[in-house]
């Protein structure tokens, strides 16, 4: 039989694979905002990011990866349109110098933990997410 024998009489409650299934977009925000709290906010009414103090002890690329991540987040929370951020706007909303910031979503890109539009703006690719929020928050290759 293919996919291996079957059990007679068996509800789908019962399915153990039943365990698997998860809502992503709530597994997903959930781990957006753990990574975020404290580190950095969103404005409401602008979706301004407010960068809060445990944010200034993370290194360069974590910055970066923080504006990201909140970038999505303001996008789920359909507070802003667009999810990814030119260089400019990173190196703008992160408070790093434009010659910090540039290097910094190299390597993240180099690392695949960030991605380029067709505009070459970057943002965090859901298939990334959870590597990402690893690296920001455990760490990760320095």
């Amino acid at each position: 039989m293919p996919g291996g024998p079957t059990v007679p009489n068996s509800s789908p409650d019962s399915d153990p694979l039943r365990e698997l299934l998860v809502d992503a977009s709530k597994v997903d925000r959930q781990a957006i905002a753990d990574a975020l709290k404290e580190r950095v906010a969103i404005d409401p009414s602008s979706g301004r990011l407010v960068l809060l103090p445990a944010y200034q002890a993370l290194d360069a690329r974590r910055k970066v990866l923080a504006i990201l991540l909140a970038r999505k987040a303001a996008v789920l929370l359909e507070v802003v349109d667009t999810e990814a951020l030119a260089n400019r706007e990173i190196a703008e909303l992160s408070g790093l110098a434009s010659g910090t910031a540039a290097p910094s979503v190299r390597s993240l890109k180099e690392l695949r933990l960030v991605d380029q539009d067709e505009n070459r703006a970057y943002f965090i690719a859901n298939a990334r997410l959870f590597d990402a929020i690893r690296f920001m928050t455990v760490g990760g290759a320095s």
